[in-house]
C-alpha cells in the first residue's frame, strides 16, 4: 500500500511519499527501497532558506530564472516576445543541518504603450530576475522588444528577447521587421533549446518562440523556459502573459489602426528540490 502525506509551510509545499510492503511469507526486506521521496517546489518570488535534512547528502534540482517581458505595439506595429528564462537541472552533494540560500526570480513585466492624445509612446519589456540554490544561478530571459522607434528604423524594432540556455550561452531572439510604418511581424522569444523566430513581411504570421526544456521533477512534464511569441500583424491585441513559475517569456503585442497594446509579462521562476 501506497500513501502520500502532503503538508505545507511557508512558501513551499512538500509531499512525502511512503511505501509500505506486506511480507505475509517472511521473506527477506529488500533495504535497498528507499522509504521516503521528498518534492519542495519554492514557488513565491522572493529569497528564502532550505536546511538538509539528517541523511539527505545530495539533491535534485530544477532551477529556472523569470522569462523576460514582451514588447508593447502602437499603430500597426508588432512588437517582440520576451525571453525564456534559463532553465537548469542536475544533482549537487549538500551537508546536513546545512542551511542554503534559495533565491525565485519574477518575470519581467511587460512593455506599455501611452498616448496623451498627442504624443504616443510605447516602450520595451523587462528582463526577467535570476534564480538561485546555493551557488547555482539560472539567468532572467531578456526583454522583448516595442515594435518600432517613434521616429526612424531601428534595428532592436519587434526583437525578440534572449534566452540563457544552460550553458549560460544566449539563446538570440528572432528579428523583427518593424519600422516607421508599421505593418510587420515581431520576433520570437528565445528559448534555452532554440532561438525565436524572425519576422517577415507576411500578415498573420506570428514569429514562432524558442522551445524550452521539458522536465518532470514534479511528477508532470511541464515546459520551462520558453520564449514568448512574436506580435502578429493584423490581429490587434495586448500580449498574453506567461504562466507564473515557467519561466517563460511574455507575449509581444499587435496594434492595428491607433490601437495601444501592452506586451505579456514573463513568467516567474521556480526552484524545486528532490531528494
Amino acid at each position: 500500500m501506497t500513501t502520500r502525506n502532503w503538508r505545507t509551510k511557508s512558501n513551499r509545499t512538500s509531499c512525502k511519499m511512503y511505501m509500505m510492503c506486506d511480507n505475509k511469507n517472511n521473506n527477506p526486506i529488500d533495504t535497498n527501497i528507499p522509504n521516503t521521496l521528498t518534492i519542495s517546489p519554492f514557488t513565491n518570488v522572493g529569497t528564502f532558506t532550505w536546511t538538509a535534512p539528517q541523511n539527505v547528502t545530495s539533491v535534485d534540482y530544477l532551477i529556472v530564472g523569470g522569462g523576460g517581458g514582451g514588447g508593447a505595439a502602437y499603430d500597426t506595429g508588432s512588437a517582440g516576445g520576451g525571453g525564456g528564462g534559463s532553465a537548469l537541472t542536475g544533482s549537487i552533494s549538500v551537508t546536513p543541518g546545512t542551511t542554503y540560500s534559495i533565491v525565485v526570480g519574477a518575470g519581467g513585466n511587460g512593455g506599455n504603450a501611452t498616448t496623451d492624445g498627442t504624443y504616443r509612446q510605447e516602450y520595451n519589456g523587462e528582463d526577467g530576475s535570476n534564480s538561485s540554490f546555493s551557488t547555482i544561478i539560472a539567468l532572467g530571459g531578456g526583454k522583448g522588444y516595442k515594435s518600432r522607434s517613434a521616429n526612424t528604423r531601428d534595428n532592436r524594432d519587434g526583437l525578440g528577447g534572449y534566452a540563457s540556455n544552460n550553458n549560460n550561452v544566449a539563446s538570440t531572439g528572432g528579428n523583427g521587421a518593424g519600422n516607421r510604418i508599421g505593418g510587420e511581424d515581431g520576433g520570437g522569444g528565445g528559448g534555452n533549446l532554440s532561438a525565436g523566430g524572425s519576422s517577415n513581411f507576411t500578415p498573420n504570421i506570428s514569429r514562432t518562440s524558442g522551445a524550452g526544456l521539458i522536465s518532470n521533477i514534479s511528477g508532470s512534464n511541464i515546459t520551462y523556459g520558453a520564449g514568448g511569441v512574436g506580435g502578429r500583424v493584423d490581429q490587434s491585441r495586448s500580449g498574453s502573459n506567461a504562466s507564473n513559475n515557467t519561466g517563460n517569456g511574455g507575449e509581444g503585442a499587435t496594434s492595428v489602426s491607433f490601437d495601444y497594446k501592452k506586451g505579456g509579462n514573463g513568467g516567474s521562476g521556480i526552484v524545486i528540490l528532490k531528494y
